[in-house]
């Protein structure tokens, strides 16, 4: 059972599903073999338990089939069977989370195949009732008021009137989803092409864009906020597409889920992050970077960037990183101690004491950074490399010759031996190369100080070259 997706998937349940899905399966309509329930509640049992051997195939076996010889075939079907129950379980969730408006066009659709008209009518004017309150007007709203008329089409096909008029909205509504779509897609694979140089094809991209021009379609929410969002990273060298971007987020902000609205969030920062990357002078850089942190700020002061209470711990570093950038000491201490319990429990210590020690070595405070530099151990491999970095710059700035030199070693056969690294092996490599050389050239060799700077400015992968050039 080690290892295995049946136990992957149990695992990923939380303490109030896991729960239900005990229930689930004790209901005869999703279940009746009893060895799924001694299976899972043999899981249940066992699943604080430090020992993995508590999950070895012959163990559980014993467990849930006392008194039996050995059958790993017979093990096997039982795990299949509660396999595709929690998967069930999951599908039924995932429904009955859909909405009281997709409820109701799911038991209007289940009632016309009856016959069943005074039902049919009841739940589609309980479905359009949904529609028009609930906040959202998003795609999936769009989505929904497409069945919505489609089902009232089918329905009325008999009278002209009404099928014209239900046909109407029908088409409506799926042009409007279509572009809503179709942009978001855009804009996904325009943050996809900055990253990655790959260049997709957007079919009808050209006739979309023209279209919501031509009727003024930005004016919807599901449309204009991913229109803005095209044209803002598709057209760098014109900022007014970001500010419209920017005020569609605050004045459509109700009429977007947390979800889809947390991805509207990334996209703003990803432009403007792409704008500090290609920012000449250090005004326009410090200009965005505080665009950067206004957007944090703004998605924390609204809850986006949480997902049921949790924090993303690479959001914490973002979040972190970019007010350090500004300066924003006071306010990064804060927010790394009130966001430390949001964020996964496996990673809250480890994440809170690597940015403390990067908000210590930004200030600078080398002796607080030094301590908690040394002493904690970053499980986050990033964090290792950042961890390293900060200890070289460290030990170089207080003349700490000893301790640099046992670094440097340390972090080459570090980098060496990983294999995880990837691209960032060369960056950390060369700055391991160039800070050697700085150490063996002395300060009054100005010519040899002015060939080592010619050679880290022509460097491709660096890390540091702003620190390593304001020091050779």
């Amino acid at each position: 059972m080690t290892n295995s997706r049946l136990l992957e998937l149990l695992q990923s349940l939380s303490p109030t599903e896991l729960t239900a899905f005990g229930k689930y399966l004790r209901s005869p309509f999703f279940n009746q073999r009893e060895d799924v329930v001694r299976l899972f509640d043999y899981f249940f049992q066992k699943k604080d338990s430090k020992k993995t051997s508590v999950f070895d195939k012959k163990e559980v076996f014993k467990n849930v089939f006392p008194n039996e010889k050995y059958d790993e075939k017979q093990l096997g079907y039982t795990m299949s069977f509660l396999l595709k129950a929690a998967e069930s379980f999951l599908v039924f969730g995932e429904m009955n989370n859909d909405g009281e408006a997709a409820y109701q066009l799911r038991l209007a659709k289940a009632v016309k195949k009856k016959g069943l008209e005074k039902h049919f009518s009841t739940a589609i004017n309980k479905a359009e009732k949904a529609l028009g309150d609930q906040p959202h007007r998003n795609m999936e709203y769009h989505y929904l008021n497409h069945l919505l008329h489609l089902e009232k089409y089918e329905s009325g096909a008999t009278e002209k009137r009404t099928a014209s008029r239900s046909f109407q909205e029908m088409s409506d509504e799926t042009t409007v989803f279509f572009i809503a779509s179709k942009l978001r897609q855009s804009c996904t694979a325009l943050m996809h092409k900055a990253v990655s140089e790959t260049d997709f094809k957007m079919d009808f991209l050209g006739e979309i864009l023209a279209q919501v021009e031509r009727q003024q379609l930005q004016q919807m929410p599901a449309v204009g906020m991913y229109y803005y969002g095209y044209k803002a990273l598709s057209d760098m060298g014109n900022p007014g597409w970001f500010d419209q971007l920017r005020q569609a987020m605050q004045l459509h902000f109700q009429h977007f889920p947390n979800d889809e609205m947390r991805d509207i969030y990334t996209l703003a920062v990803n432009y403007c992050i792409r704008q500090i990357n290609t920012q000449q002078g250090k005004q326009g850089q410090s200009f965005f970077l505080q665009q950067v942190f206004d957007i944090y700020k703004e998605g924390l002061g609204n809850g986006v960037f949480l997902n049921n209470g949790v924090l993303s711990r690479f959001t914490y570093n973002n979040i972190a990183n970019a007010g350090l950038g500004l300066k924003a000491f006071d306010w990064v201490e804060q927010f790394l101690k009130d966001y430390k319990n949001h964020l996964e429990p496996k990673h809250q210590e480890s994440a809170y004491l690597f940015n403390l020690a990067s908000l210590y070595f930004r200030k600078p405070d080398y002796d607080q950074a030094l301590q908690l530099l040394i002493q904690a151990d970053f499980d986050d491999l990033l964090h290792n490399l950042d961890a390293r970095r900060m200890l070289l710059r460290i030990y170089y700035d207080l003349g700490e010759s000893d301790a640099l030199d046992s670094l440097l070693d340390s972090f080459s056969i570090f980098l060496r031996r990983r294999r995880d690294i990837g691209y960032l092996r060369q960056n950390y490599l060369n700055l391991i190369r160039f800070t050697k050389k700085l150490l063996q050239i002395p300060k009054e060799d100005k010519v040899a100080r002015a060939k080592l700077r010619v050679e880290i400015e022509g460097a491709k992968a660096l890390a540091e070259r702003e620190w390593l050039l304001g020091v050779v």
